[in-house]
């Protein structure tokens, strides 16, 4: 809607606010939780660790204690030419030097685990998805903007007829429908007479883009019953400097037709350009 528009423009710098006001308010927010959390959570966890460590360091000491009586009878056995003892021997050396690891281990294991919480930070912010979102209040706006936008596609399509040579007849309200004969809601917009004396009967969409159509069931029965001698005009583009007029001759045919049941009365821009008329 006009009234947005400003605001739309302004969407670069709005950006950047956004992005700064989410590292201010929601990721240092959400650093400052998780620090808390695992600084609450630090006594237990040092707790855990240090029985966990225990335990190995005793089994170490268990082995330590089994492979040096084990060394020491099997040294004499080594002096007599056996081997054991020569491997007894190397599996303690093995096991001392895992005591020495675990050692270390332990002090750097507890130290991380100290400076965990200071190491957390937020991450880059990366937007998923914008969105324009428009006051309740602008809802007159918007609908004289969208009246605005049928009245350029009525006002293209009519030309386009008339450049044509065919008389046309404007008949989108039950009094104007009344003065050409029809019912008070014929289904179409434009009553187009051609020099040839053929009628086109013609519903007419406007677009500010190129979005999709929407089509009433009244508009539907009409193009059934009419057949070729319905057309659908719609006009893309009607907020630029370049509207752009697609003609669909009967477009029950074309487009209802081989539409799927839950999109029956919406047709998108691709559908609508591929069974527009070429000339």
């Amino acid at each position: 809607a006009p009234g947005a528009v400003p605001l739309a423009g302004r969407g670069t710098g709005l950006q950047a606010s956004a992005a700064e006001f989410a590292d201010r308010e929601v990721a240092a927010r959400l650093v400052n939780e998780h620090r808390a959390t695992l600084r609450a959570e630090l006594p237990e966890q040092r707790r855990r660790t240090a029985v966990g460590l225990d335990l190995r360091a005793a089994d170490l000491a268990r082995r330590r204690g089994a492979l040096s009586k084990a060394a020491a009878g099997g040294s004499e056995k080594a002096d007599r030419g056996g081997q054991a003892g020569n491997a007894n021997v190397e599996a303690l050396r093995t096991v001392v030097e895992q005591q020495r690891a675990l050692s270390d281990e332990r002090r750097r294991v507890l130290a991380q685990m100290e400076t965990a919480p200071d190491r957390i930070a937020a991450g880059g912010v990366r937007f998923l998805v914008h969105a324009l979102v428009v006051p309740a209040r602008a809802s007159a706006d918007l609908e004289r903007y969208d009246a605005r936008v049928e009245e350029i596609a009525v006002r293209i399509a009519a030309g386009w007829e008339r450049d044509r040579g065919a008389e046309v007849r404007d008949v989108s309200r039950p009094a104007l429908a009344r003065q050409a004969g029809l019912s008070d809601w014929p289904g179409f917009d434009l009553l187009a007479t051609r020099p040839d004396g053929t009628v086109r009967n013609i519903e007419v969409k406007g677009r500010a883009g190129r979005g999709d159509v929407q089509v009433e069931n009244n508009e539907w029965k009409q193009a059934l019953h009419l057949g070729d001698r319905y057309w659908l005009y719609v006009v893309l583009d009607c907020a630029t400097p370049a509207p752009r007029l697609v003609r669909v001759q009967n477009p029950f045919s074309k487009l209802l037709a081989a539409a799927r049941a839950s999109f029956a009365h919406t047709i998108s821009a691709a559908s609508l350009m591929e069974a527009a008329e070429k000339d």
